[in-house]
């Protein structure tokens, strides 16, 4: 019942976010920049997006060889967009990392659990790339035009991420603030940080692998935010590249948030806040975040293609059931 009831409160806030948001903007501007898109860029958008998201393919297969599961790339490209389709189309059952998981151990072998330990390790160090990307402009020109505070938030997400990086690679220290999350006054931060330290405790004798991931994740975060700039082309604007830089990491921080479905609402509330104040039309800012969608809406077509296919030839046998099981809400 619970689960049920924060589901839909996350419905909610997405739903009205994007109308407030949706509000602020002339529909018939928005309209006119959609209808207007040059469909070159959103393909160019497109292909950098799906090369970043081979990069993603190729840091989840280190992560995993790293505990004996040697699994193909290619195989791996296909579970992250079937990923993709679960997130972007049944955002309310299955979530796209327990099917990439469940995905994995069967082709790998290992435990449920342990593949989705694997996944959070790469959700995580990708944020920690995410958070660097950021935190390394903190003090440049572009930042501090956006708004003032922008620096402050920026630094301190360099700050994290260091700290981040710390605790993964550090074993006493890491330890030590696994014996300490006890006392953590938040329920729901304790268990994040008991998952997250725990999580890194799999892969505490394979730092070289998790600063391979690291750069690999930089990669990743990159091509993410070149997808991000190609789009706005298609909407006539040529805001420098800078201002991506620090934009999207900032965009993909308010969207770890868990307030809305896939970041619904959410990322369209955060592209307009910080677009605008880059010099960017408020209908063009919004119309490149729909487009953005577009775009991931895409990837999960094919990702819905890759797994009927996989269905259809018994390669996915059994992950779906899998999945579903780990997802359901326990009896009371």
């Amino acid at each position: 019942m619970k689960t049920h009831l924060l589901r839909a409160v996350r419905i909610v806030v997405s739903v009205g976010l994007l109308a407030w948001v949706i509000s602020r903007v002339p529909i018939g501007e928005l309209a006119s920049e959609l209808a207007g898109a040059k469909t070159r860029w959103i393909l160019a958008a497109f292909a950098v997006n799906s090369v970043g998201i081979a990069f993603g393919a190729f840091r989840w297969q280190l992560l995993l060889r790293s505990q004996g599961r040697r699994i193909g790339a290619p195989f791996l490209y296909g579970s992250y967009v079937v990923g993709l389709f679960f997130n972007n189309f049944l955002p309310s059952t299955i979530g796209g990392d327990v099917i990439r998981a469940a995905s994995a151990k069967r082709r790998g072998g290992g435990t449920l659990t342990e593949n989705l330990t694997v996944v959070l390790v790469e959700r995580m160090i990708g944020l920690l790339a995410t958070l660097s990307l950021g935190g390394a402009v903190a003090l440049s020109g572009v930042a501090s035009s956006l708004d003032s505070r922008v620096p402050w938030v920026l630094g301190g997400a360099l700050f994290l991420a260091a700290a981040g990086l710390y605790l993964a690679l550090s074993n006493p220290v890491r330890r030590g603030a696994l014996r300490g999350v006890g006392r953590v006054p938040f329920q729901f931060v304790r268990r994040t940080l008991g998952k997250m330290l725990v999580a890194f405790e799999l892969f505490s004798r394979d730092h070289g692998v998790l600063w391979a991931n690291y750069f690999l994740s930089l990669a990743f975060q990159f091509f993410l935010i070149v997808h991000f700039w190609l789009i706005q082309f298609a909407f006539g604007e040529a805001v420098p590249f800078a201002t991506f830089v620090v934009v999207v990491p900032l965009v993909f921080c308010v969207m770890i948030l868990p307030i809305g479905i896939n970041g619904l609402g959410v990322r369209e509330s955060a592209f307009v806040w910080f677009l605008t104040r880059a010099g960017m039309e408020p209908a063009i800012a919004l119309a490149l975040s729909l487009a953005s969608y577009v775009i991931a809406v895409g990837q999960g077509v094919i990702g819905g293609g890759v797994h009927l296919w996989r269905e259809a030839r018994g390669r996915d046998s059994g992950a779906l059931a899998e999945a579903e099981a780990l997802e359901a809400p326990a009896e009371p």
